[in-house]
């Protein structure tokens, strides 16, 4: 098989990682053996996704996705990011090697976000030595896990504020509904936030679906204290996680994100094997950047105020050095298997010429 073939087959399983809202914000070219891949910013255009750092961090995960794949099938990959081609995050070469098998392949298609409760037990020792192992630093990037029950409901309290803003902030609530697909049909049309990934009962589904996702119902549900609610449930589930994981940068730049983006893939992947569930909780840290740039208007100065004391509640937690920041929050736990599982679209590939 050619390498250009064997590319092409890599690229399948490649895009079998986690974005944000499943909104797969990626496209690809392979030009001589060389594989090119590329932004897609209107794909993610969520205030989440400030600078683009939350689809960097998807980057890196298909990155590390094609550096697995082609070891695999015998192949070394050499990654350059920013190579200077417009919205290009990654060019990466090829070099004939041993193949390299490793067990974190097969989990590729299996790795999903499990919003499910999971069990308040403690990870094994050997569980979060064997993650704490994969999950070194990489390329200014690093990984770690807060156990203490205390700590950990701490932070389920603070994350769970992105709950009480998108009942509170019409931009976010709007963008949610926006992007929820309500049948798995119109999910195979168009991506996004499968509504049974949600793992929300029945009657809640019903309430989503025919009332919260109407901006005048929210307001008038505002005035009996609705999103105190969600964010009080949301606090008690982040709180029964068994280990709350957490990636650090040593800056905030393109580069650095997307090696977040890596190690979140490596942690995620070892994860799967071990019959630990994940689910991506980081929406606080990505809303405190924007505040922090001055760049935050869609927010009243209430909720700005309330987001910059999350965060640094947060890297008080954490205990993060002064050059330190999140880029990814990993709620993790043993529990039952999600209901479904979001689709993913075969690669897209770009007109761009090199």
């Amino acid at each position: 098989m050619s390498l250009e073939d064997t590319l092409r087959n890599t690229l399948d399983l490649a895009v079998y990682a986690p974005s944000g809202d499943n909104s797969q914000p990626w496209a690809f070219s392979i030009e001589g053996g060389v594989l090119y891949m590329f932004n897609k910013p209107e794909s993610d255009p969520t205030l989440y996704n400030f600078k683009q750092r939350g689809s960097y961090v998807a980057h890196g995960a298909v990155v590390e996705n094609v550096v697995l794949l082609m070891a695999e099938a015998g192949y070394e990959a050499h990654v350059t990011l920013f190579p200077g081609v417009a919205h290009c995050t990654a060019k990466i070469s090829f070099v004939a090697a041993q193949p390299r098998p490793t067990p974190l392949v097969p989990m590729l298609t299996k790795r999903v976000t499990n919003r499910k409760p999971y069990t308040p037990t403690p990870l094994l020792h050997t569980h979060t030595n064997q993650l704490a192992t994969v999950g070194k630093t990489m390329h200014g990037a690093s990984f770690c896990i807060i156990e203490d029950s205390a700590r950990i409901q701490k932070l389920g309290k603070i994350l769970s504020l992105n709950e009480q803003l998108l009942m509170q902030n019409r931009s976010l609530h709007d963008f949610l509904f926006s992007i929820i697909r309500w049948t798995r049909d119109e999910e195979l049309k168009n991506p996004g936030l499968y509504i049974s990934t949600m793992e929300l009962p029945l009657p809640v589904r019903f309430l989503f679906k025919y009332a919260i996702r109407f901006w005048g119902v929210v307001r008038i549900l505002n005035y009996i204290g609705f999103p105190y609610v969600i964010s009080s449930q949301t606090a008690s589930l982040y709180g029964m996680s068994g280990a709350i994981g957490v990636i650090t940068v040593d800056a905030e730049d393109d580069e650095h994100f997307i090696a977040a983006g890596r190690v979140l893939q490596r942690v995620w992947l070892t994860a799967t094997s071990l019959g630990i569930s994940v689910q991506p909780v980081t929406a606080i840290p990505y809303l405190a950047q924007r505040v922090r740039a001055g760049e935050a208007d869609a927010f009243s100065k209430q909720q700005q105020d309330s987001i910059r004391v999350a965060e640094e509640a947060i890297r008080d937690i954490v205990q993060l050095h002064d050059s330190a920041h999140v880029a990814m929050i990993l709620r993790m736990g043993y529990g039952e298997q999600p209901t479904a599982q979001s689709v993913k679209m075969s690669p897209h590939f770009s007109d761009t010429k090199i």
